[in-house]
């Protein structure tokens, strides 16, 4: 069975609303029973409904509530109104009026019995169209709610980056290394920020070109004409003032940047060096 196109036939509004046969009303406590994707829709339908209902509320005034007690005596014994006339309808001879009175009269009985069937119909049509749309209002409130949450998160993190940049900025024995990009990438330049007190490190990148998903660009700090790995970061820094690096560099000469394979690499491949520039004393 397609659970989606059963959903989507509308014969869940219609329970909700009382309008299936008593077939109809079997096979959907049936099927909501053994399908709980039905039976998720069903209660969203109960409580949208009910959730309009309560909406469109109208609370009597209060004027009615004294209208009704003054109209009705709860002294009159029970004896009197049992004695109280009771009106009949006067009979009336269909036979002597003749049939076309009696026609006219079903005829009439059947268009007001129409009419007004055709208005129910059409105020459940009303409520079904109400009811989906305040789902989809709902269902797009929950979206935007979601993407501001998110969005929310990413300002905090980046709000913190921003506070750890700083702080590191403002440490003293940071040095600032700028890197220019070799043939490989011409318009490539970058900061390498090291504190060779605190043993941190981070870069600002400037211009470097993008890279495939599976490759990333790692830094390097050579000691004693050896290379050092100095960590991995992207082409951008996003929205923070810098990216931090997860190692600590406690003695460097120069540093270099290579392309690697995601993840870093042990050794670093020269057929990709980018640049490098000394640590200026």
């Amino acid at each position: 069975m397609n659970v989606t196109e059963y959903i989507a036939s509308g014969v869940l509004e219609s329970y909700v609303m009382g309008a299936v046969s008593d077939q109809e009303r079997r096979e959907v406590e049936c099927l909501s029973s053994i399908y709980p994707d039905i039976r998720h829709e069903l209660d969203q339908l109960s409580e949208a409904l009910e959730n309009y209902a309560l909406l469109h509320s109208v609370e009597p005034p209060v004027s009615v509530k004294d209208k009704l007690l003054q109209q009705l005596n709860f002294e009159k014994p029970v004896v009197e109104a049992e004695k109280e006339t009771i009106i009949r309808p006067m009979p009336v001879n269909l036979a002597a009026e003749g049939p076309i009175t009696t026609g006219l009269a079903f005829r009439t009985t059947w268009v007001v019995a129409a009419s007004v069937g055709l208005l129910v119909l059409l105020f459940s049509f009303f409520l079904l169209s109400q009811l989906r749309t305040n789902q989809k209002t709902l269902a797009a409130t929950r979206a935007t709610n979601e993407t501001l949450q998110s969005e929310m998160r990413q300002l905090r993190e980046n709000q913190n980056q921003s506070n750890q940049a700083l702080a590191m900025l403002r440490q003293p024995g940071l040095r600032t290394i700028e890197l220019q990009g070799n043939e490989k990438a011409p318009q490539g330049t970058m900061l390498v920020l090291w504190n060779s007190r605190t043993h941190q490190v981070a870069v600002d990148v400037r211009s470097l070109p993008a890279l495939p998903a599976d490759k990333q660009y790692q830094l390097w700090c050579m000691v004693d004409g050896k290379p050092v790995d100095a960590g991995v970061f992207e082409a951008t820094n996003g929205n923070a003032l810098m990216q931090r690096l997860n190692r600590s560099v406690n003695r460097a000469d120069a540093f270099a940047v290579t392309v690697e394979n995601r993840g870093g690499s042990p050794t670093p491949t020269l057929s990709t060096l980018l640049a490098i520039a000394t640590v200026n004393a």
